[in-house]
C-alpha cells in the first residue's frame, strides 16, 4: 500500500500501480514485471527468474570458443560444486544483473586446476577486457560486493536505447545523454564510447549515456531541429528539456563533452539558452555558428526564428519523457497487463 508505506514505494521508484519488482538475496532485480495480469504469466515468469542464470563450461576449450563467441565482457567463476555457497553467490548476482551481464561457470574436475593454483580459492574473473583477464579481489561469498563489482566493470558504459527498453531506461530516472548515429556508423558509437569512457567515466551515477538509432528516433532529431543528414548528434535529455552539443567532432576536445553534462547540472546549459554570456565561452563555437549550428544549446536557425516571433523562451521541450509509463496502461481499469 503506496499511501500507507510511502517511504517504502519512494525507495524502490514504484510510479504506477500496480507494479510488480523482484528481489534476490536482498538485491533489487533491473527489470520489473511488465508481462500480462494473468495467474499463469506471472507463475511463468517467476519460474523463468528461478532458472539458473549461469552457463557452465567445461574445460578450456569450451572456454576459447565462449570468448570467441561472446567478443564483449563476461564474468566467468571457478567453483569446488554448484552446490557450494560461492556458486550460489555467484548465480543470485547472476540474477540480478541479468541482461546486463553475461555468467559463466566452471566447476568440479574442471575447475580443480585453477582452484590449486589458487591456493584453494574460488575465483572469479572478468574477460574478454581490453587488458586481459581481471580478477575480482573481493569476496566470493558478498553478493551485493560482487555485484557492484560486476556493475562497475561489465556492464557497459554506453548502452542503446530502443523502443522496447525506453521505458525501462526512463525509469532509472537520470538524464539522458544520447548519440543519434546512422546505424551502419559504428565509428561515431566507439568514438562517443571512448570519450566517455575518458572523460566521464565517474558521471554515470548522474545520467545514462545512450546511442540511438537515428533513422528510428527522428522524431526526437526533429525535435532539436536536426535531421538524419546531421547524423551523429549528441543531445541531453533532461526530461524537462533538450539540449544539442554544439558540434560531434567537438568531443575530440579535452574535457568537453563532461563539461557539457556539467553544465547541465548546474544549470548553465539553461542560462545559456536563456542569453547569459559566461566570458570564458567567449567565441568557443564561433566556428559551429557559421556552419549553421546553433547559437544557443538545442536550437536551430528556425527554432531561433520562432523563439523571437512567438517570444518563447524556453528550451526544446523532452521527448523522451513521453516513454515514461503510460497511466492509462497500469490503470487498475486495464486489468490485461502490469
Amino acid at each position: 500500500d503506496c499511501v500507507a508505506h510511502n517511504t517504502i514505494c519512494s525507495k524502490y521508484r514504484v510510479s504506477k500501480y500496480p507494479t510488480m519488482k523482484f528481489l534476490r538475496s536482498g538485491e533489487l532485480m533491473k527489470s520489473e514485471y511488465r508481462g500480462q495480469r494473468s495467474v499463469e504469466a506471472i507463475t511463468s515468469h517467476i519460474n523463468n527468474l528461478m532458472k539458473d542464470p549461469v552457463k557452465q563450461l567445461h574445460g578450456d576449450e569450451e572456454l576459447k570458443m565462449a570468448k570467441d563467441e561472446q567478443k564483449s565482457k563476461f564474468v566467468l567463476g571457478y567453483f569446488e560444486s554448484s552446490n557450494s555457497y560461492g556458486y550460489n553467490v555467484f548465480r543470485g548476482s547472476a540474477a540480478v544483473m541479468s541482461g546486463q551481464c553475461s555468467f559463466y561457470a566452471i566447476t568440479g574436475d574442471d575447475a580443480a586446476p585453477k582452484i590449486a593454483a589458487e591456493e584453494g580459492q574460488e575465483r572469479v574473473y572478468l574477460i574478454n577486457t581490453a587488458d586481459g583477464d581481471q580478477k575480482y579481489s573481493g569476496s566470493v561469498t558478498d553478493q551485493k560486493q560482487l555485484s557492484a563489482w560486476v556493475k562497475s566493470n561489465c556492464v557497459p558504459v554506453v548502452r542503446e536505447i530502443t523502443f522496447e527498453n525506453g521505458e525501462e531506461l526512463t525509469e532509472e530516472g537520470l538524464p539522458f545523454v544520447i548519440l543519434f548515429h546512422d546505424p551502419e556508423d559504428q565509428e561515431s558509437v566507439a568514438k562517443f564510447t571512448q570519450k566517455v569512457d575518458e572523460q566521464c567515466n565517474d558521471q554515470k551515477d548522474g545520467v545514462n549515456f545512450l546511442h540511438a538509432d537515428g533513422f528510428k528516433f527522428a522524431h526526437p532529431l526533429s525535435h532539436l531541429g536536426r535531421t538524419t543528414k546531421d547524423l551523429p548528434v549528441i543531445a541531453i535529455d533532461s526530461f524537462k528539456h533538450m539540449y544539442l552539443f554544439p558540434q560531434f567532432e567537438n568531443i575530440n576536445k579535452p574535457g568537453r563533452l563532461r563539461r557539457f553534462i556539467e553544465d547541465l547540472h548546474s544549470g548553465r546549459l539553461h542560462r545559456e539558452f536563456h542569453g547569459e554570456v559566461f566570458k570564458d565561452r567567449v567565441g568557443e563555437d564561433e566556428a559551429a555558428k557559421k556552419a549553421g549550428q546553433p547559437s544557443r544549446p538545442g536550437e536551430d536557425k528556425k527554432q531561433e526564428r520562432n523563439r523571437r516571433e512567438t517570444g518563447s523562451t524556453n528550451p526544446p521541450e523532452s521527448v523522451f519523457k513521453k516513454l515514461e509509463p503510460n497511466k492509462n496502461r497500469y490503470s487498475i481499469l486495464n486489468k490485461d497487463e502490469l
